[in-house]
This record gives structure tokens, sequence and C-alpha cells, in this order.
């Protein structure tokens, strides 16, 4: 027996001046990464090291990949331990994605969206390489599981139990890439699981196809994200007219330490660890032998108060 949770989904900030070649009627989707995104930590890292300590599951994880494992395959073989050496139960490991730490600007961000979208021609989704178990958890926690009408894209999250052993469980992840065969796209080659490119493309033509947005109008893009692997859909999908909002700056250090509500204050207390991700990205691939830089606006967002403004003067221009 299985049982899948369910999912119900360079330039610096400043007051946002937009042009655009669209349409102003034309609908916009924010696209929104989760991991260091909306929650302010790692989901995958997080959510084990509630129960076994930071430096326990960084060793586990180095271990584990270096030994040839997926990322997710690592992620499996920590909840394993968590529920074999500490006793943990389903809940109690979804009990700790709930309270993973978020900035209280960005949950505003989302609000204004979601407040937007009632008469405005825009919506929200997520597209992540974490699962669905893990983000529907702090989702819902946090009043957040209808703020995404156009879906929440990840790898899926499962409980296996053995020998109809309630307690007896096991988390599986399964790779969203497996819902087109895989992919072969050679910038995300050391994410077998997920392409955002190809999940992005596939997301746009399920809403054209099912009339969530008209088939003929190509949606504006609004892509919030702090990654490496963010950066392809950006080069690859976003075009003139569409933005990315770029996290830049360093990772909180002692993100696992944290829980729920954060000021922008407390967030960058300690902020000298490994750099997001996306920024460098783009850089490498405007450098690359075969140079490609991204056809839309880019703005950068180190606070959650910036990334709001950015976001507030983008819905000043989505027509009602």
């Amino acid at each position: 027996k299985k049982l899948v949770a369910s999912a119900s989904i360079f330039l610096a900030a400043s007051p946002m001046t937009t042009t655009t070649t669209n349409n102003e009627s034309t609908h916009t989707i924010f696209v929104w990464d989760f991991d260091w995104t909306i929650v302010n930590c790692n989901s995958d890292e997080y959510v084990p090291a509630q129960f076994l300590g930071s430096e326990e599951v960084n060793e586990g994880f180095r271990s584990l990949l270096s030994s040839g494992n997926d990322w997710h395959a690592c992620v499996e073989a920590m909840i394993r331990k968590v529920i074999k050496e500490k006793g943990a139960k389903r809940d109690d490991v979804l009990g700790a994605a709930r309270k993973m730490p978020y900035l209280e600007n960005v949950r505003k961000a989302l609000d204004d969206i979601k407040v937007a979208s009632s008469n405005k021609n825009c919506g929200q989704m997520i597209l992540s390489d974490g699962n669905t178990l893990f983000i529907g958890a702090f989702l819902e926690e946090n009043g957040l599981s209808q703020h995404f009408p156009h879906g929440i894209v990840s790898n899926i999250g499962v409980w296996d139990e053995h020998d109809n052993n309630d307690e007896a469980v096991s988390l599986r992840v399964e790779h969203q890439s497996q819902k087109y065969g895989g992919h072969d796209c050679s910038r995300c080659s050391r994410s077998p699981n997920l392409c955002k490119t190809q999940a992005l493309q596939d997301t746009i033509m399920l809403l054209q196809k099912t009339n969530v947005i008209a088939s003929c109008d190509r949606p504006r893009i609004v892509y919030i994200g702090d990654g490496a692997n963010d950066a392809c859909p950006v080069l690859n999908v976003l075009r003139e007219g569409d933005t990315l909002l770029a996290r830049s700056g360093g990772k909180r250090t002692n993100s696992n330490a944290c829980t729920g509500q954060e000021t922008d204050k407390e967030a960058t207390t300690q902020t000298e660890g490994v750099q997001f991700g996306i920024v460098e990205a783009l850089r490498r691939a405007r450098e690359d032998e075969f140079p490609i830089i991204p056809k839309c606006q880019v703005r950068e967002w180190r606070t959650g108060l910036e990334l709001r403004q950015l976001i507030r003067g983008l819905l000043d221009v989505i027509s009602d």
C-alpha cells in the first residue's frame, strides 16, 4: 500500500520600471522555486536535521553522494535513518517540514499575488526540485495551499508501508521527469529527476490545453528563484517581456536551527555561507564557448522586502 501526500502546487533590486512588448491583458504566471525562495532553507536537508542534527546530515549526504547515489536517494536514506534510529513516525517527519523558516515579506508577497489574482489576470505555481510531501506539509501548516492555482510541480513524495504495518514506513521520492520518460538536458545532467525547462514548458501547454489560460496566448512569466537549476528555464523558456527575480547573496549558515517566520534582519545575521547559484550560473552561460544570455528582464533581490517591492511593481502593470 502506498500513500501519497496531498499537495493542493543583474540588476540590483530597485523600484520596478517595467517595459514589455506583451499586451498588458496577457495572463501572468508567477513561477516560484521552493527551497531558499518560499522557505529560507533546503527542505531536503532541514527535515532530517531536526532529528539528526546538521553535522550528521551533511556528512550523510556527502557519503551517500560520493557512493554514486542521486540526491533523492540520499533524502530517502536519511529519512530511513530518522525513522529507524530516532523512532520517528510519518507525522513527526511532516511536523518538521511544517515548521521550516520563511521570510515574512516573502509570505506577504505570496499573499499580495493571491489577493491581486482575484481581479487581475495572474496566478501562481511552484516549480521545485524538492518533493510534494515536504512542500505540501509546509503549505498546509502556513495557510498557503490555495495560493497556487497553476499547480505544484515537483518530485512526488510517497510513504510506502511494509507488511501492512502503519508504523513501518519509508519515504520514496518519484522523479518528476519520469512523467516524460526522463530528460536529456545537458544543463540539468546532474539532476536526472527534474529539468525545469521541460517541466515549465509542459505546464504552460497543459494550462493552454485545459483553457485555464487562453490557448492562443503564451503567458508572461515572472520567475522567482535562487539556484543554478533555475538558470535552465530562464535561458530556454523566458523571453522578452518576462522577468527573472533572482536571489543573490549568501545562504544563511544556521538555517536548520531556525523555525517559522523570520524578519530580514534575523535572516541575514549569518549569511557567510555558500552563495545562491543562479546569478553565477547565468554568468557562466554568458561566458561559455557558445554564449547564451537571458532574453528576459533580470532583477536581483537579497531580502524579502526587496522581493516584495519588485513583485508589487510588477502587479501594478497587470491589467484588471
